[in-house]
């Protein structure tokens, strides 16, 4: 028994070429015999037709070069009376030479006996002639020669007939030959023909349909159901691969159970974690409805977190601020980068609401969730409870604020006891007095700064600090921040120049305040900068405000550094660079009185190639009393 594939399709298609062959070969056969049966009318019958022609007109022509002669003229253009009779000879010998048929014979004897006597009497005719009696010559033609030639006439008749009949029936054998073939080759056609389509049924059933069903299978159980099987209808390699195709599937279902167990016991695991964190989590999918949500925020919203899930998230959070973060990330292509680039949104602002006549701060925080393919699959919204955080910060601006109001006080009645000293007011000082009054001057003036740094920025950070709302030139806040710091440029051989468009337009802010962040950053550069470098300062418009720069040739700041440079209490500086009274409070001031009115800082440096720090504050907009942790 056949079990392979190869060995069915290998006899399948053996058994129609070789009836295919044996077809052909039937057709062949048929197709010579009639080539044979032609060739043989022609060899035969077609001869002996043309050679009783030709033996009638050289007959004629004999007859012709006889009466010629008995009239005492030369032969004819048709020739004399011996080449005709050479001629007739040659078409008698053409005529029965290949003869078959016993008509043949008879008529050939009779043929030969009658052309002797017509030689016979023509030579008579011929002695007559020679003796010059023409006229007893030509009677003698009428009455011997005449009849002898007729009877010969009617004897290649004869025999021309007796051709031409064989030639109709041997046209009729060769039609039925022909008949006989085309029917034997048509049926030989349509038997393998029908045959060629019952093996194409068979391997059909055989090999193509268990592939199909193989292949519907293999699509259902790829869009999920494990549960089913193929049918093993055969031994071959289809049966097979369908019986090793039911132990992977039965393998699958195996895998897909304990998988099914394990995402579950992972899925309860984050649920509890999440439950378990203090902070509020809601989770949306690209359609914005909420997929998971813990009590935290359900209880925010006054909503239970059970049925919350599959509702629209508009229907749960009713807060535009979280809203917008959230329809922000939602709308953004998901597209733009792998899972690995977590793509999250930050916002350093917080939010306060009220719960129990309490205030609550929160730090929001959305991450946008990708697929394996980089499409957007869902947003997680974070809503970080920094209630206690602030409370600290406000209780340590409250203390920074203190302090430093009680440092001015004693600070005052020092600076002012080392003047009097100092000016040797009660009795004059030694050399070495006078250093100790001057060490300690500088200490005081240090004490001084780091106090009035401190108390600005506790008031700027709880919102204490009162902004003024002033039309403000910037070429002049320029000018009037660079006037005092002149001679310490000129004293450090330091080029300062300005870069102000002339069409720049006036800017609403507190005039003290933006003086302070140019006369703060420029001191920086100065400080920075070597002997013979160059600060210069720019001021122009934006689309989003009027941007200044502060651009020094000095040392550079390391890209580790830039990301901390804007925090409180942060120096970056080398032994030498030290200044006294500073620890790092000046960019930090900055920061918050350049975000107060909406704008930002940042700073583009690289070591030994000198910093360039820019602003940008939006024009003719009142300043912000938004806090920031």
């Amino acid at each position: 028994m056949i079990k392979s594939i190869r060995a069915k399709i290998v006899w399948t298609f053996a058994i129609l070429v070789g009836l295919n062959l044996a077809a052909g070969f039937w057709a062949i056969y048929n197709f010579y015999a009639l080539g044979t049966t032609v060739a043989t009318i022609l060899r035969e019958n077609y001869q002996s037709v043309l050679a009783a022609e030709n033996m009638v007109k050289s007959l004629e022509r004999q007859d012709n070069a006889l009466l010629d002669a008995s009239q005492g003229e030369e032969p004819t253009i048709g020739g004399g009376f011996t080449e005709n009779k050479e001629l007739f000879f040659y078409w008698y010998e053409q005529a029965f030479g290949p003869a078959t048929m016993p008509q043949q014979s008879t008529l050939r004897d009779s043929i030969q006996l009658v052309y002797r006597h017509y030689t016979s009497v023509a030579d008579s005719m011929k002695e007559r002639i020679a003796q010059g009696a023409f006229l007893h010559a030509k009677n003698y033609y009428f009455e011997m020669i005449r009849p002898v030639s007729d009877r010969l006439r009617e004897l290649c008749f004869n025999l021309f007939e007796l051709n031409q009949a064989a030639m109709y029936n041997a046209e009729a054998r060769t039609h039925s030959i022909a008949n006989q073939t085309a029917y034997g080759t048509m049926m030989a056609s349509i038997i393998t023909l029908i045959l060629s389509i019952i093996a194409t049924a068979w391997l059909t059933k055989v090999l193509i349909k268990p592939a199909e069903a193989l292949t519907e299978r293999v699509k259902q159980i790829g869009m999920g159901q494990l549960d089913l099987k193929i049918d093993v209808l055969s031994n071959d390699e289809i049966g097979h691969l369908s019986r090793e195709f039911n132990k992977m599937t039965e393998r699958l279902r195996q895998f897909e159970q304990m998988n099914i167990d394990k995402i579950i016991s992972e899925k309860r695991k984050s649920e509890a974690i999440v439950e378990s964190i203090s902070d509020g989590i809601i989770v949306t999918d690209a359609q914005m409805r909420v997929l998971h949500i813990n009590n935290v925020m359900a209880d925010l919203f006054g909503h239970d977190a059970q049925s919350a899930v599959d509702a629209p998230v508009s229907s749960i959070i009713r807060d535009e601020r979280i809203m917008s973060l959230i329809r922000g990330a939602s709308t953004q292509d998901g597209r733009g980068g792998t899972p690995r680039e977590d793509a999250t949104t930050e916002k350093v602002n917080y939010l306060q609401f009220e719960r129990e006549d309490k205030h609550h701060y929160f730090r929001p925080k959305v991450t946008r969730i990708f697929d394996t393919e980089g499409h957007l699959y869902g947003v997680l919204t974070l809503l970080q409870d920094v209630t206690q955080f602030k409370e600290l910060d406000r209780m340590k601006s409250d203390f920074i604020a203190t302090l430093s109001h009680e440092f001015r006080t004693p600070l005052t009645s020092i600076n002012m006891s080392i003047d009097i000293l100092n000016q040797e007011i009660l009795g004059a000082l030694n050399p070495r007095q006078k250093e100790l009054i001057d060490s300690t001057r500088e200490d005081c003036y240090r004490l001084t700064k780091l106090a009035r740094e401190l108390l600005q920025l506790s008031k700027l950070e709880s919102g204490r600090l009162q902004f003024k709302d002033e039309e403000l030139n910037v070429r002049s806040v320029i000018e009037f921040s660079l006037k005092p710091l002149q001679l310490q440029f000129q004293e450090k051989s330091i080029r300062l120049e300005t870069d102000i468009a002339s069409d720049i337009p006036t800017l609403i802010a507190d005039e003290q305040q933006v003086s302070w962040v140019i006369n703060n950053l420029v001191t920086n550069a100065l400080k920075y900068t070597s002997q013979g470098g160059r600060v210069t300062v720019r001021a122009r418009e934006q689309p989003d405000g009027i941007l200044i720069e502060v651009e020094d040739t000095g040392h550079g700041i390391a890209a580790e550094d830039i990301k901390n440079i804007f925090d409180k209490f942060v120096q970056v500086k080398r032994t030498a660079d030290a200044t006294p009274g500073s620890v790092g409070l000046g960019l930090a001031i900055a920061k918050e009185i350049v975000e107060t009115y909406g704008g930002r800082i940042w700073v583009a440096s690289e070591p030994g190639k000198g910093s360039t720090f820019s602003f940008i504050i939006p024009p003719n907009k009142v300043h912000s009393t938004t806090n920031n942790i």
